[in-house]
């Protein structure tokens, strides 16, 4: 199994939020819908509800690849549990009202969809997450919500850290 981690020269997380953040979406139509009510949430509560809701599609998602590729068992099952903790840091914000703590999720896409491509899915929606969060956070009125939305951007950032590639990555799929 590679690396989960890019060589530090190849790539700085910044540099693959933003590669990530581009990937398009379009194969797995509900994360495509997920990414777009994260990015027009306008106020922290629904930012909140839609970070519960896309952490639970990322951990719905990872999980149903983590047999996929032998190799990158690890990878998923981290991915999978980075996002049970971004959503449980959700969960405890005062901001998020008790009737957005819930979410449809996400239901797994066609065989025909590559592992990449929902690798890149949730690298995608990972990094969008890491961005609406860690500005969520830093306008939030109370120190809980500051804290959980910090939280939840660290989970979200080692999720987009794990399925995210660089140019050179050499993962099997």
């Amino acid at each position: 199994m590679t690396s989960q981690r890019p060589h530090p020269q190849r790539a700085t997380r910044t540099s693959l939020n933003q590669r990530a953040a581009s990937r398009q979406v379009d194969g797995i139509p509900e994360i495509s819908g997920i990414t777009t009510r994260l990015r027009d949430a306008h106020s922290l509560p629904d930012t909140l509800a839609a970070g519960f809701e896309a952490f639970e599609a990322v951990r719905q998602l990872a999980r149903g690849c983590e047999d996929a590729v032998p190799g990158l068992f690890a990878a998923f099952m981290t991915a999978a549990d980075a996002a049970i903790d971004g959503r449980d840091a959700i969960t405890i914000a005062p901001a998020l009202p008790p009737d957005r703590r819930g979410g449809a999720g996400v239901s797994m896409p066609q065989a025909s969809v590559p592992v990449e491509e929902m690798a890149d899915a949730m690298a995608g929606l990972s990094a969008v997450l890491t961005d609406r969060l860690s500005r969520a956070a830093a306008i939030a009125a109370t120190g809980a919500d500051r804290a959980a939305c910090t939280e939840a951007a660290q989970a979200a950032g080692r999720i987009c850290h794990l399925m995210a590639r660089d140019d050179h990555d050499r993962r099997p799929w």
